[in-house]
């Protein structure tokens, strides 16, 4: 019942003011994902390491899920905005007489297909780009510290976003309202944005070659 009724103020809020609605839900997952990465995964890798000192645990910093916050509330509208784009751009065909044809599956799955492909390609390595260039100059870096962290994070988070979001993507572009496609992104950003905050606060000697899995 919660639940529900927490899914109706949210739909009426979004009917009322949709991207404040959007942008505060994707700011709460993206400090979600940041709160995940700094407080549970530090303590998994404690208890996987005998050796370990769990004194040797970074402190919790608040800023920095603070500036998760911020960007999530900054990118949510622009997802919204992008996913209206693919909309217009790549409309899904409409039903004959109400029923679903062979030709009408198949026009569906090409133009989600082309959604998917536009995402990933045009729009992906553009966010994820501009994701660590905003969230090293929220951090007071230099010109040239933003540039040395995207050349040491950018190939691994490219990599990692490929595993994740083709798959959830193509979910949320043949499934989902257009106006829950934020949300439903959101909810899967809480693994995402987990990784971009491990990957993000990552110091360079502990730079990984890029990943192939989650």
């Amino acid at each position: 019942m919660a639940i529900s009724r927490l899914a109706g103020i949210w739909n009426r809020c979004a009917a009322r003011s949709p991207l404040v609605t959007l942008s505060l839900t994707n700011g709460v997952m993206g400090a979600t994902g940041d709160i995940v990465a700094q407080c549970l995964v530090p303590r998994f890798q404690t208890f996987s390491d005998a050796q370990a000192n769990p004194r040797d645990r970074p402190a919790y910093d608040p800023w920095r899920t603070l500036r998760f916050f911020a960007y999530g509330c900054i990118f949510g509208p622009v997802a919204y905005k992008w996913y209206s784009l693919l909309d217009r751009r790549f409309p899904l065909p409409m039903l004959v007489a109400g029923k679903a044809s062979r030709a009408h599956s198949t026009a569906k799955a090409l133009a989600v297909g082309k959604r998917m492909a536009a995402d990933q390609v045009v729009f992906a390595p553009v966010a994820i780009a501009t994701f660590f260039a905003v969230m090293g100059t929220m951090e007071g870096k230099s010109v040239d510290e933003v540039r040395s962290g995207l050349r040491d994070r950018y190939p691994q988070a490219l990599a990692g976003n490929y595993v994740l979001w083709p798959a959830a993507q193509l979910i949320n572009f043949s499934l989902v309202p257009l106006i829950y496609r934020v949300p439903f992104s959101s909810l899967v950003s809480i693994a995402w944005n987990t990784y971009l905050s491990i990957v993000n606060g990552r110091k360079p000697e502990d730079r990984v070659e890029p990943s192939h899995g989650m």
